[in-house]
C-alpha cells in the first residue's frame, strides 16, 4: 500500500525471518560465526538461545541459505513430535526413502546413513527450531542419538534454538547428561540502543531506498517501545510507514510512533531475561531528555535531585551551626550508630579473593608443584570465606588460565569447572571487567593464529555470556603466539601456550 509513496520495492518490516533481511550487528555477528563454526569443526551439540522476537529464526535460515553440498541438513520446526514420528521426519529430511514401523529399524539404517556421509566427506546436521518445546522423553531420543560416532570424529551435528525455558530445562537435574554434551552456548540479546538506527536503515536499503524516512525522534521512541527487540522494531516500524502514508507524510516522526504504540497496545515493560543488559545509564540520560515521555522515571529522578540538594542543604547548616540542637543530636546518635555497625562489618571482611576449588580436588592440588594453570587458583586455599557482610568483598584482581590441547577447542572438565566458579564470581561481583585474551604457540602462520586465539577467547565468551554474565563489561582479544609463558621449542612448552586467559579485576569508578 505504501511502496510507491516511499519509493520501495518491497516491504521492509516484514516479521517473516527473511535471511536477506539479517542484520549482522555484534551479538547475531558472534552467534553466526559460532553455528558456522560448529558446522565446520563438528562440535556435535551446539545451544542459541534468546527471548522472542530476538531473531533467532532469521539467523537460521541465514545460516541454511548458505550451506553448501558437504552438508546434510534436516530442519525440525515443529519439535512437538511422538518419538516414532521424530524419527521418520528426519528419515524424510535426509532422503532416506523408507518410512519406519519401529526405533531399532530406524537405527540401523540411520548408522549405516552416517557412516556414508562421512566416508563421502559430509557433515551431518540437524537443527531444532522452538526447542524449548522438546518433551523430556524425545530430549532424551536426540541425546542418545549423539552417541553415534567414531573414535576420531563425531558423525552427527545437533543445533537446537530456543527461548530461555530451554535453558531451564536442560538445567533439570534429569537433562544432565545431555547439558554436559552441548559444548558450545551463544544467548541473543535484544539490539543495543545504538544499533536500533542502523538496523532501521539497513532494512529500508534493503526495501529499495536509502531515504531517511525516520527521523531522529522517531528512533528515539522506537527504541523506548520496543526495547531493542527486532521483532517490535519491525511491528511498530511497519505500522508507522503506513499512518505516514495515510496522512500524506514522506518522513515518520516521534508522536507518529507513539500513536502507533498506543494502536498497537505494546507493553513497554521490559522482560525479565533482558533487563541486565540495558544499560541504566541510557534510560536514565533518556528520562531527563524526554520527561514527558517518561513521566515515571523523570518523576522519580528529579525526586531524588530534591531528596539530594536537601541533604547537601542539612549539612551545610550542620557545619555552620545554624541547625536547631535537636537535629544535631539526632544526627549525631545516627552517626555513631552507622559507624559501630560499619566497624562490626569491616571485622568480617576477607582481604582477598579466590575461585574455590572442588572439596575433592583440595588435597590433591596442595601435594602437586604448582605449575603455570595451577598457582592461579591456589591462593590462600585454606581461608573460610566471609559467612556474611552488608559491604560488597574487597576484589583482588586475579588471572585465570584455561588450556586447550592439540587441534582441539574442547573445555576440559577442569575448565567447565573453573568457567562456572568464574561465572558464579562475576553474578556477585557486578562490577568487574573480565577480559578474555587468546593465546597459541608459535607454530604455523601469524594470522591464522590470531584468529583461532580469537576464536577460542569466542568460545570462552559465549559459555560465560550463555550462561548469565553480561557483556557491558566483557572484552576479548586474539593476540596468537604473544607473550608466551614456556619454551615454544618443546611439545610440552607449545601445549602451555595454546591458552585463554581471563582477567577479573574490579571497575574503578
Amino acid at each position: 500500500m505504501y511502496l510507491t509513496h516511499f519509493n520501495l520495492k518491497i516491504k521492509p518490516f516484514r516479521i517473516s525471518p527473511d535471511p536477506k533481511f539479517l542484520w549482522l550487528g555484534e551479538t547475531h555477528k558472534e552467534a553466526l560465526a559460532m553455528l558456522q563454526y560448529g558446522i565446520q569443526d563438528n562440535r556435535g551439540f551446539l545451544l542459541l538461545s534468546g527471548d522472542i522476537g530476538t531473531g533467532k529464526t532469521t539467523l537460521i535460515n541465514s545460516l541454511v541459505e548458505n550451506l553448501d553440498d558437504h552438508t546434510l541438513m534436516a530442519m525440525i520446526s515443529d519439535p512437538d513430535l511422538e518419538k516414532l514420528d521424530f524419527y521418520n521426519f528426519l528419515a524424510h529430511e535426509f532422503e532416506m526413502n523408507k518410512t519406519f514401523q519401529t526405533k531399532g529399524d530406524f537405527l540401523v539404517h540411520f548408522i549405516h546413513f552416517l557412516h556414508k556421509a562421512n566416508e563421502d566427506g559430509k557433515k551431518v546436521l540437524i537443527i531444532i527450531d522452538e526447542a524449548q518445546r522438546l518433551q523430556y522423553e524425545l530430549l532424551e531420543e536426540i541425546r542418545q542419538l549423539s552417541n553415534i560416532e567414531k573414535k576420531e570424529s563425531k558423525l552427527l551435528n545437533i543445533f537446537l534454538i530456543g527461548q530461555h525455558e530451554l535453558i531451564d530445562a536442560l538445567n533439570e537435574t534429569r537433562n544432565r547428561a545431555l547439558l554436559q554434551r552441548i559444548t558450545m552456548k551463544y544467548l541473543i540479546g535484544p539490539l543495543k540502543n545504538e544499533d536500533v538506527g542502523e538496523y532501521i536503515a539497513f532494512r529500508l536499503k534493503i526495501a529499495g531506498t536509502e531515504s531517511k524516512i525516520f527521523s531522529g525522534s522517531a528512533i528515539r521512541q522506537i527504541i523506548a517501545f520496543s526495547n531493542g527487540y527486532p521483532r517490535l522494531i519491525n511491528i511498530i516500524c511497519d505500522h508507522a510507514l503506513l499512518t505516514a502514508y495515510v496522512k500524506g507524510k514522506h518522513r515518520v516522526d516521534g508522536s507518529m510512533v507513539k500513536d502507533c504504540a498506543k494502536d498497537l497496545h505494546i507493553n513497554v515493560e521490559i522482560p525479565k531475561s533482558s533487563q541486565s543488559g540495558i544499560r541504566f545509564s541510557d534510560r536514565v540520560l533518556d528520562a531527563l531528555r524526554h520527561p514527558l515521555q517518561y513521566p515515571l522515571p523523570g518523576l522519580l529522578i528529579y525526586t531524588g535531585l530534591v531528596a539530594v540538594l536537601a541533604v547537601v542543604l542539612l549539612l551545610v547548616l550542620l557545619s555552620s551551626g545554624l541547625a536547631p540542637d535537636w537535629m544535631s543530636k539526632r544526627l549525631s546518635y545516627h552517626l555513631v550508630r552507622s559507624t559501630l555497625t560499619k566497624t562490626e562489618s569491616e571485622k568480617r571482611m576477607s582481604s582477598d579473593f579466590q575461585v574455590p576449588q572442588p572439596a575433592e580436588k583440595s588435597a590433591a592440588i596442595a601435594k602437586q608443584s604448582p605449575g603455570p594453570s595451577q598457582t592461579v587458583t591456589q591462593n590462600k586455599a585454606t581461608e573460610s570465606p566471609p559467612k556474611e557482610s552488608r559491604t560488597p568483598l574487597p576484589f583482588k584482581e586475579k588471572k585465570l588460565i584455561i588450556q586447550f590441547p592439540p587441534d582441539s577447542n574442547e573445555f576440559s572438565s577442569e575448565g567447565y569447572a573453573l568457567l562456572d566458579r568464574i561465572i558464579e564470581t562475576a553474578l556477585k561481583h557486578t562490577q568487574l571487567e573480565i577480559r578474555v585474551n587468546g593465546y597459541t604457540d608459535s607454530s604455523g602462520d601469524l594470522d591464522y593464529n590470531r584468529q583461532l586465539s580469537r576464536f577460542r577467547a569466542n568460545v570462552v565468551k559465549s559459555y560465560l555470556v550463555g550462561n548469565g554474565v553480561g557483556t557491558g563489561n566483557l572484552v576479548v582479544a586474539g593476540l596468537g603466539p604473544a607473550n608466551p609463558i614456556a619454551s615454544n621449542d618443546t611439545p610440552e612448552g607449545r601445549q602451555l601456550n595454546r591458552r585463554v586467559e581471563i582477567l577479573l579485576r574490579r571497575i574503578v569508578q
